[in-house]
């Protein structure tokens, strides 16, 4: 945000911009390294441009819940994979879909029509919004497929931003993201 005093909610207006210059700026050059990272089982490979490659480790509540994978941060990054079971044959869309009509009842995401979605390939789905997060705003990202016919696949990444300026460009960069079967 601009100046001192201002608020640090993120308007409406301010995410379907956001939004509508990652539909209409895929084509700017704006990476920086990529993170990527492949998991065995069920076997895929992630790769998101703009984020910096974490070291990922067990998730922390993986014991108590298997589908919580891994977890990786840095500095204003983070990343976590989640491998739900999912029903026998679900395609990448399919899964993608599940895991949308979920969203809107986890902490801090907003209203569906505040989060935008979109086909990244023929195996990628996003959906992604902006929210406030202790006086600044952190976007986040969750990419969407599936895996080996048995399971979704969620790699949830955010990024803390300190100016709105940041927003877009950093949208612009996840058009590359992709979930590729291993």
């Amino acid at each position: 945000m601009h100046g001192a005093g201002r608020s640090t909610r993120v308007s409406r207006d301010t995410a379907r911009y956001c939004c509508a210059v990652l539909v209409l700026g895929a084509s700017l050059s704006c990476r920086a390294d990529d993170f990527v990272y492949e998991v065995a089982s069920p076997k895929f490979k992630v790769t998101i441009p703009g984020v910096p490659q974490l070291k990922m480790e067990i998730h922390p509540k993986h014991a108590s819940q298997p589908h919580l994978r891994y977890l990786g941060a840095d500095g204003d990054f983070t990343v976590s994979v989640f491998t739900p079971v999912a029903a026998a044959g679900m395609t990448p869309l399919e899964c993608a879909a599940a895991t949308v009509r979920t969203l809107a009842a986890r902490p801090g995401v907003p209203p569906a029509e505040d989060v935008y979605k979109a086909r990244l390939n023929g195996t990628t789905f996003i959906a992604a919004y902006t929210a406030p997060f202790g006086g600044t705003v952190q976007l986040h990202a969750h990419l969407l497929s599936a895996a080996g016919g048995t399971h979704c696949v969620e790699v949830h990444t955010t990024r803390t931003m300190l100016m709105e300026e940041e927003i877009a460009p950093w949208l612009n960069v996840l058009q590359k993201a992709s979930i590729e079967p291993g």
